[in-house]
Parts: structure tokens; sequence; C-alpha cells
């Protein structure tokens, strides 16, 4: 791990024992009944329903439930319903942004949602995505153990689909946090996302001058991911029609939520990095405290 970042993973790791992770309200798939048992486990024991979907093995369709409510329902068992939790971070270079704090809030961010887990008792994976997608060595494990690959891609989330090479647990509930700043239609990456999962939760993390630039002049843009360079001037009326774009990106991402009953959250970098300060997430019912 960079030392740059092994500092504010282990400060914001210490923040997320402070919490749990929150059971999902919703139970996956339209699965009925109450949820039993939160340790994992290889037995067969029955713990749950969930809705009759095309391709099932008809023989695990209980046909008492059938006869009795006219719904097609096939039985669950211990393994099926233990929670998971998957943590896929933007690794694009827009994430380590020059003179911000955006790598070291999304790997803490990580690391603190890494320890509610803990604290749940829920198993946990770590995946790198964007240009390519990696599960992360030792992600798995205690944050100062993770071999992060950096923030190199270059290019922006969505060009390459953003599930592509990852194992993703089923029924696990699933957090992405980038920046979103890329001109991509969100529904192919949220309906991705969503698929198989009990709950989705999307955590646009920008640094405070992408939320609020001070640009003003004559200025030479860098992009983060091409390296391309642009001369522009900057002025009132300019700004005005980022902030306006910027708006519309959160509207489109939010609907994209939406549709699949996910929820969209909203942080500035240097604000988590100050105090590591998660009560936005219980607000959210990502996290409880513990």
């Amino acid at each position: 791990m960079d030392d740059a970042l092994s500092k504010p993973i282990a400060t914001a790791y210490h923040a997320g024992l402070a919490y749990a992770l929150l059971r999902p309200s919703r139970t996956p798939g339209g699965m009925i009944g109450e949820q039993l048992g939160s340790s994992a486990g290889s037995s067969v024991e029955f713990m749950d329903y969930r809705e009759y979907t095309p391709g099932d093995d008809l023989r695990r369709v209980d046909w008492s439930v059938y006869g009795r409510t006219d719904r097609l329902v096939v039985k669950l068992h211990r393994e099926e319903v233990t929670p998971h939790l998957d943590i896929l971070v933007d690794a694009s270079r827009s994430m380590a942004l020059t003179g911000s704090d955006k790598s070291a809030s999304s790997l803490g961010l990580a690391a603190a949602l890494s320890a509610a887990a803990d604290n749940a008792r829920w198993s946990r994976r770590l995946y790198a995505v964007g240009e390519e997608n990696i599960q992360v060595p030792g992600g798995e494990g205690n944050p100062q153990g993770w071999a992060w690959p950096g923030f190199d891609g270059r290019q922006p989330l969505g060009l390459t689909p953003i599930t592509a090479g990852l194992k993703l647990r089923r029924r696990g509930v699933r957090v992405l946090i980038s920046d979103l700043l890329f001109d991509s239609d969100p529904w192919p990456i949220i309906s991705r996302l969503a698929e198989g999962a009990s709950a989705l939760f999307v955590v646009q993390l920008l640094a405070s001058q992408d939320a609020d630039p001070p640009w003003n002049g004559d200025l030479r843009l860098v992009d983060s991911e091409t390296g391309l360079l642009r001369e522009v001037r900057m002025d009132s009326a300019a700004r005005e029609r980022y902030l306006q774009r910027l708006q519309t990106l959160r509207q489109q991402w939010s609907a994209a939520c939406r549709r699949v009953d996910g929820r969209l959250i909203e942080m500035i970098a240097e604000d988590l990095t100050d105090n590591w300060d998660l009560r936005q997430l219980v607000e959210c019912e990502l996290l409880r405290l513990s």
C-alpha cells in the first residue's frame, strides 16, 4: 500500500469500527419471509424463500406454498443468504486528482465500509474497476494489506463493462465509489451492478474543486485519463454551465439508481478525510451504529 494512503486508510478503518452494515430492508429478487441467520456455513439448512424465476430448478419449488397462495417460490439455504459486501472503487486517473483528497477518501471509505462489514460479520471483497476490472489481492483482509493497483486507468468508468471478469456475490450488497465525471449513460452500469444484488449504493465522491470550481480567466485544462490539453477561458457563465451539467449528471445517476431501488450518495472528499463522519451513510440506510 502506498505510504501516502496508509494513514488515511488506517484512520478510516478505525472510524468505521463504530458502525455495522445494515441488512437490506428488502430481500433480494422478491424474496418473501424473514431472513434467518447471519453467519456463514455450508449446510443445507432451510433459511428462506424467494420468488421463482425462469431457469430455477423446479425441484426446489415449494409446491405447498403454491397450493396456498398461487405463488411460485423456491427454497434457499443458509449459504445462499450469507451477508456479503462487494466494494467497487473507480481506479481511473480522475480519482487521483492532483491537489485533492479523492484517492485517500475513496480507499478510506472502502476501509471504513470494510470495518463495518467486519463488525456485522459479513464477508467482503474489494475490486478496482475501470479500464481493467480486478479483484484486489488481500481485499478480504486488513486494509493495510491491500495490494491496490493504483489509480492509473486511462479510460473513464463505463467504457469497459463494469462487472466484466468479476465474480460478484449474488444477493450481496454492492457499493460503487466513483466521481462519475464522465459522459456516459449511467443505466448500463447501474443495471449490470444491480443484477443479482440485494442492494446497490453508488457513492459520488467529488473533490471540493469538482463540486465548487474556483476557476476564473484563461486556463489550460488537462484530461486526467487521456492527458489531452485544452485551453479555455472560464468566466461566471462558463462556471454556471459546468454546475448545471454536474447537476444534470447527478439527476441521471439518481434516476438510474431509483429504477433498481438503489441509492445515490453524494460526498466531498475533503469533508470526508477531515473527520471521517459517516452519519450520512446511516441516513442512507447503508450503515447503523454498532
